[in-house]
């Protein structure tokens, strides 16, 4: 345990080891103890996504006190999801975690909760955990996800494998893909495995859960008109924010780089960005499309494969 202010928590991009606190400071306590104690609930929103598809610039959005507080990425659910990719049994840890997460920050405010994308593999427990809670997952599509890729520093694309071992051993995704499909050629057309294999997972969560209760979101379609989207994302969630604050604070958040608030970046920029990354890397990235139509897409269900409808 650790006192963290709200100004922290609300400028964090992520609630894990790169957090500016002391967290050698922190106090362990025995998971028995937190799972006795009496502890205030607030009502809980989930927020799932796969990655590189502005999900930040989402949870930047949703976080109003005294309204709402997004807890983006906490370093917990990380540790959930290590420990169920290595099949650690979870008994009483995800309640728990749940719970601690859940406490209010303000009297009558939501806590809406963005775990990070490897934590799909437990989407469901931390949905079991909140059984009167909502969901969204933000996803983006295929050539999105491999333009975005190529945009990152090498250090994040040499992970690139291991996310794919991540999130195959989490469906059943890959007893349906030939042989080939594991052996991609290049990065590129790893990062696309990568994608199918989260969409695979994400059509899995929905299954499980149900559309009463979990809601899939396009990028593209969120940012065509972001404010209006997040005010959608806002009742869906059951999240009691006054619509008008809630579209001028996320028309704010969108000008910009919600990893880098200092920066400003809204969707044009992201647009130019996107269209001249694609330009400079045609003849690759028209490869990688190719190999993934012919091995990796005819194995996908529709669900995953197609993009989300609108809502």
């Amino acid at each position: 345990m650790l006192a963290l202010d709200e100004a922290l928590i609300e400028r964090a991009s992520f609630l894990d080891t790169r957090l500016e606190a002391p967290l050698a400071q922190a106090s362990a306590l025995p998971v028995a103890d937190v799972a006795r104690a009496s502890v205030a609930q607030a009502p809980v929103a989930w927020l799932f996504h796969t990655s590189f598809c502005a999900s930040t610039l989402l949870a930047r959005a949703l976080h109003l006190a005294p309204n709402t507080v997004c807890l983006k990425e906490p370093l917990v659910l990380r540790r959930l999801a290590d420990a169920r990719k290595s099949g650690w049994p979870l008994d009483g840890l995800v309640d728990t975690s749940v719970k601690l997460l859940g406490r209010p920050w303000h009297p009558g405010g939501a806590v809406v909760i963005k775990p990070t994308h490897v934590a799909l593999n437990v989407a469901q427990a931390l949905l079991a955990a909140t059984p009167h809670s909502r969901a969204i997952v933000l996803t983006s599509s295929l050539d999105d996800f491999m333009v975005s890729n190529i945009k990152k520093e090498p250090a994040s694309q040499a992970k690139i494998p291991t996310l794919v071992d991540r999130a195959l051993r989490a469906t059943t995704f890959r007893a349906r893909l030939p042989a080939i499909a594991l052996e991609p050629p290049d990065l590129i057309a790893a990062s696309g495995l990568q994608w199918a294999a989260q969409r695979e997972l994400v059509a899995d969560v929905v299954d499980a859960v149900g559309a009463s209760r979990i809601r899939v979101l396009d990028m593209h379609a969120m940012l065509r008109d972001f404010a209006a989207c997040v005010v959608r994302c806002a009742d869906w969630l059951e999240l009691a924010i006054p619509h008008h604050g809630l579209a001028r604070h996320a028309a704010d958040t969108i000008t910009r780089n919600a990893k880098a608030l200092d920066v400003s970046y809204g969707a044009e920029q992201r647009a130019r960005d996107a269209s001249a990354i694609a330009g400079q890397f045609r003849p690759a990235l028209g490869r990688a499309r190719a190999w993934l139509d012919r091995h990796v897409l005819p194995a996908m269900r529709p669900i995953a494969r197609d993009e989300p409808s609108a809502w």
